[in-house]
């Protein structure tokens, strides 16, 4: 069990920091509205990206973030 949530960390981990590389500076406003993110999904800094694949991975609003 410990080497398994390892691994899931690794994975999180890997993931984040490429989704703050690709996302980061995604901008959102009237011209082009993020309509499943928020200020709790987002991937602007690395603890947020963490926190929306935690979101995403036990499917909460994970329709949501991906529209």
């Amino acid at each position: 069990v410990g080497n398994l949530g390892l691994l899931f960390m690794l994975l999180f981990f890997i993931y984040a920091a490429l989704g703050v590389e690709l996302f980061g500076e995604l901008v959102c406003n009237e011209d082009y509205p993020c309509e499943g993110m928020s200020r709790h999904a987002t991937f602007e800094n690395f603890g947020m990206a963490f926190l929306t694949l935690f979101q995403v991975s036990t499917g909460d609003n994970w329709n949501g973030i991906m529209k």
